[in-house]
């Protein structure tokens, strides 16, 4: 017999559907726990010379406000703490503990990195590195600590129901969907076994079988099944049209293999289009998270404003040089095709000589890269003043406005001339799916070392891989590949 459930027990997502329920809890629950962190941050700090921790963090400054500057700052971080938990998608409660820890790891960087930023730009000088480093700390234990107790909790409740798939098929797929089931999948999920299609290869693995695809129905009246899978890639869903419908009478839920209509790195969704009563399948290559994006595009504005503050004696230096050394705009301007093929205006410092681009048709011969590119290493074109901003990156500077204006992102691929983008293969065009970056993947990654095609492939896997985390990593990365002037000519 079932143990019979007391009037006020909670129950825990069963279903595919409340999983994401879940998640989001668990999101919330981590937004709590670096509240409490930040809390204890601030009175370790304010004890530090009570508890005999080290000298360095007992100077605590609040600017003779009290606690209340720290309020002011603890406002700005749950919005922060909300996006870069999010975004490192430690809210996944099938992984490990490890590499929960590693995703918070990622987290805290990213917002403490965050934090360094806005107390720049909200002033906060009652701010100290030691401070930053303690709640780091102090948040990476919270949040490891917090996460391990709660699902040991979890695990411990005798309150949690099964939820348990049928699949239906015995090929590969299924075998492998049933195995991802059993190994990955939240630890309330059962598997009941595999549902033989006719005409389909079964494998040997698939194990244990319940019996053919007409036997569907009575399984459902007969066993405890609460979702069905159908996992046999290349049959016609005609073949399946009794089934899907012993399903939909008996109130079971059903997944359908879409293998062969959606590209397989594809996020699909179900759509429903305003005016338009049935739903759709949507299909997009490109990130679509609404709250992540706007945090890139926050985090595109804040850096190149302060980019802009700080790299200012620079650029003015650079437009003097530049006036001294010839005649001509300061300036170049020059229309670049931006996300999906935007036409845009992007601005750089001028290295060549005015007539630059009239000469580029008799130097096309010395042409050093394939494809539609044009790069030459000793361009007869480029002023001295010109090599040397080519070689430190400084002629890039004046793009930071481009991103200002939204033309353009921190990071991204590099925005190509509508010209070479005629030349394009079709694979080639995703890469004009996102808006363009000052740098990106090939900047880090040699530059013009990197021949074309591994060029246009560094792009694309960075569009599918794009987290805020990536953007930050090869922000870091960049510094370094501009101080040794890596692949620039």
């Amino acid at each position: 017999m079932y143990p019979r459930p007391l009037p006020f027990a909670w129950t825990l997502p069963v279903t595919r559907h409340q999983t994401a329920l879940f998640r989001q809890l668990l999101l919330a629950a981590d937004v709590v726990l670096s509240v409490i962190a930040f809390l204890l941050a601030v009175w370790l700090r304010a004890k530090a010379g009570a508890l005999g921790l080290p000298a360095f963090l007992a100077d605590l400054s609040v600017g003779g406000g009290g606690d209340e500057p720290y309020s002011r700052v603890l406002l700005v971080m749950l919005s922060v703490w909300a996006v870069t938990l999010y975004t490192a998608k430690a809210h996944d409660f099938r992984l490990r503990p490890w590499t929960i820890a590693l995703r918070h790891l990622r987290a805290i960087a990213l917002s403490l990195a965050l934090l360094v930023v806005a107390s720049f730009w909200f002033k906060w000088g009652f701010l100290s590195r030691s401070f930053v480093l303690l709640l780091g700390v102090v948040q990476l234990a919270v949040l490891s600590l917090g996460r391990v107790g709660l699902m040991w909790l979890i695990r411990r409740s005798k309150r949690v129901d099964d939820h348990r798939v049928l699949v239906v098929g015995c090929g590969d797929a299924a075998v492998a969907f049933a195995r991802s089931l059993r190994e990955r999948a939240a630890w309330n999920n059962r598997f009941v076994g595999h549902v033989c299609v006719p005409g389909e290869h079964c494998s040997e693995l698939a194990e244990p079988r319940r019996g053919e695809l007409a036997d569907l129905a009575r399984l459902l009246d007969t066993e405890v099944v609460d979702e069905v899978v159908f996992a046999a890639p290349g049959t016609d869903l005609a073949v399946f049209e009794s089934a899907l419908q012993a399903c939909d009478t008996r109130g079971v839920d059903v997944l359908v293999n879409m293998q062969g209509m959606v590209p397989s790195s594809g996020k699909v969704e179900l759509a429903h289009v305003t005016g338009f009563d049935l739903p759709m399948i949507g299909v997009s290559r490109v990130p679509t998270g609404q709250g992540r994006l706007l945090a890139k595009r926050m985090l595109d504005v804040l850096g190149a404003l302060a980019a802009i503050l700080v790299l200012s004696p620079v650029m003015i230096a650079t437009a003097i040089a530049i006036r001294l050394e010839s005649k001509g705009p300061i300036l170049f301007k020059q229309v670049r095709s931006g996300r999906n093929g935007r036409k845009f205006v992007m601005l750089k410092f001028r290295s060549m000589c005015i007539d630059a681009e009239a000469k580029q048709a008799a130097l096309m011969h010395l042409n050093e890269m394939d494809g539609p590119v044009f790069k030459i290493k000793h361009d007869p074109r480029i002023t001295r003043v010109g090599r040397f901003i080519r070689k430190t990156s400084i002629d890039e500077l004046p793009q930071f406005f481009n991103v200002l204006l939204g033309d353009m992102s921190l990071v991204g691929p590099r925005p190509p001339l509508p010209a070479e983008v005629a030349k394009y293969e079709a694979w080639q065009r995703r890469r004009l799916s996102v808006r363009p970056g000052i740098t990106g993947m090939w900047q880090v990654s040699g530059r013009n070392a990197v021949d074309f095609s591994a060029w246009m492939q560094l792009d694309l896997d960075y569009i599918d891989r794009w987290s805020l985390w990536l953007d930050l990593q090869i922000l870091l990365r960049t510094v370094p590949a501009v101080l040794m002037r890596s692949g620039a000519s």
